[in-house]
């Protein structure tokens, strides 16, 4: 449906924790309406309003939330079909008011009559499946109309990619535009078969991704089939894009596999970057919160900063880098200039004292360093700046360095999975021997070693090490 980014499933937790809610305030009116209506009927006695009871408002609907997202009800949701979405509500609908049962028997809240908590029941899914048929129209309209789709390669050329083809071509409300075909090795590339040009072959696979705008590769393959396509595996986890098999075969080429279904074929996705939602949702709170308190409670030391780098040298005060971000997405970020006004005019001078093996550039006593960026650099302060991009959610605290443009170019196939995830302004490399370092490779083995074990301990790990790295001035 339409929320398989994250902020699309912030959108429509927020939507059912809002339907939660207010299913209680209706089951609620629809209760005492029906007392009227039906005086007959011993409904109990009448519901004393609390103040309390907003609060418990809250935190049922926070545990709804839950008890989705436990059910499965934010996961990939292209493939499902409002039915499921039904399904998924009744599940949640029972399974939370039976939460209610329990709390209530448990902790004794002020009385709640049983003919409000079967009222409640009703009015809850009739309200939250509503907002789901809502919520399935909108998406398959804004997906009609060309928006929120994604592009997908398609491995294979048998019959089960013929049939994945048909399928998603019938469902113009997946929103996935197929970017072409890759076919067994042997088979005539720019020839068309089932409406699709083939673009390669599997050992081409690596020159399609860099050639051809892709979010996902989907592999239509039989179980006979998946051994021919194990370089296209290990290929699209180097480069960090997504992979979803139409099979049943199940691999253990990747760390995390999820089991969709598509009208019963299912579909297995192998990930291997870091996907624990509620983990991710507090990494981003604490992004948040600590550059938007570090912006302010830092704001006179960057005027301090501000007014040295004006009147020491010539030159704007912040230097704009334009990089390259999570999945490869370029975004502008600032650092505070340390550098001579005509910096990189010069950095092609000095390319033959370069003392970084791979595409990056890293010299000792850069003789193009301002007096001031002498100090700023090696407590890191520089780099202060680069809240804005945290607080933007551009970057994070914690995570592998953004790539420049030039550098992405002469990057190795490995090393993009390091742009799967978002850069950061401190991480493993910056904390563990970053003077050390002088091979781009151990560098990425780093980031990709931060990736494969991320977690939000290890994020509060790298900032403890990154102040001590900054009070002591061994970072440059």
């Amino acid at each position: 449906m339409l929320w398989r980014p994250a902020h699309h499933r912030r959108i429509v937790q927020l939507a059912d924790a809002v339907t939660v809610a207010f299913s209680f305030i209706a089951a609620y009116f629809v209760w005492i309406f029906a007392k009227l209506i039906f005086p007959w009927i011993p409904f109990g006695r009448e519901i004393e309003i609390t103040h309390d009871l907003y609060w418990k408002i809250v935190v049922f609907a926070i545990i709804w939330v839950l008890v989705l997202t436990k059910l499965g009800a934010y996961t990939y949701q292209r493939f499902k079909s409002l039915r499921r979405e039904v399904k998924l509500v009744t599940e949640a609908s029972l399974v939370g008011t039976l939460i209610i049962l329990a709390a209530d028997f448990i902790f004794r809240f002020e009385y709640i009559p049983r003919t409000y908590i079967g009222t409640f029941l009703i009015i809850n899914f009739l309200s939250l499946a509503g907002e789901k048929i809502i919520l399935f129209r909108i998406a398959k309209e804004i997906r009609k109309r060309g928006k929120n789709r994604k592009k997908i390669l398609i491995v294979g050329s048998g019959v089960q990619a013929k049939n994945f083809i048909e399928t998603v071509e019938k469902n113009l409300e997946w929103g996935l535009d197929i970017v072409g075909l890759v076919a067994e090795n042997g088979s005539p590339v720019s020839e068309k078969i089932y409406g699709k040009r083939i673009l390669g072959t599997n050992s081409e696979i690596e020159k399609i991704l860099h050639q051809n705008p892709v979010d996902e590769v989907i592999i239509c393959a039989s179980g006979i089939e998946m051994g021919r396509v194990e370089e296209v595996l290990e290929t699209c986890e180097r480069e960090g894009v997504q992979i979803r098999i139409n099979s049943d075969f199940f691999g253990r080429l990747a760390k995390k596999v999820t089991i969709d279904q598509v009208y019963g074929v299912p579909i297995i996705s192998f990930t291997t970057i870091p996907d624990n939602e509620w983990s991710l949702y507090l990494k981003r709170l604490i992004d948040i919160l600590v550059s938007g308190i570090s912006l302010i409670v830092l704001s006179p030391f960057f005027l301090i900063i501000a007014i040295l780098i004006k009147f020491t040298s010539d030159g704007t005060i912040f230097y704009k880098w334009n990089v390259i971000g999570f999945n490869k997405k370029p975004f502008h970020s600032w650092k505070f200039r340390t550098m001579v006004k005509d910096a990189d005019a010069k950095k092609e001078m000095l390319m033959a004292q370069n003392e970084m093996k791979g595409p990056v550039f890293k010299i000792k006593d850069d003789p193009r360093i301002t007096k001031v960026g002498k100090f700023l650099r090696p407590y890191s302060l520089d780099e202060l700046p680069q809240l804005w991009s945290v607080l933007k959610g551009d970057m994070s605290l914690v995570g592998p360095r953004p790539a420049f443009h030039h550098e992405l170019a002469r990057y190795e196939s490995f090393h993009r999975r390091k742009l799967s995830v978002k850069p950061g302004i401190t991480c493993l490399w910056q904390v563990n021997g970053r003077n050390a370092i002088n091979d781009f490779n151990e560098w990425v083995e780093m980031d990709l070693q931060y990736i494969d074990n991320w977690s939000l301990w290890l994020d509060f790990k790298i900032l403890l090490k990154t102040i001590g790295v900054v009070v002591t001035g061994t970072g440059k």
